[in-house]
């Protein structure tokens, strides 16, 4: 892939972690970026033994 490729991938990759979803559990618009943050402290309280993981299941 040329340079010109890597950039427009680098910025179709931005483009769709930035759009914004409706969560369902804390009501609010987060984006992509955001919910995968969220996703990795629910990680992080199972491997500390504090909670059970339940991974976040889009609604189509």
């Amino acid at each position: 892939m040329n340079e010109s490729g890597k950039k427009k991938f680098v910025e179709e990759i931005e483009n769709q972690l930035s759009t914004t979803i409706s969560h369902p559990k804390i009501k609010k618009k987060v984006s992509y970026k955001y919910l995968i943050r969220l996703e990795l402290y629910k990680l992080e309280k199972h491997f500390l033994g504090d909670k059970e993981y339940t991974p976040y299941v889009s609604k189509w």
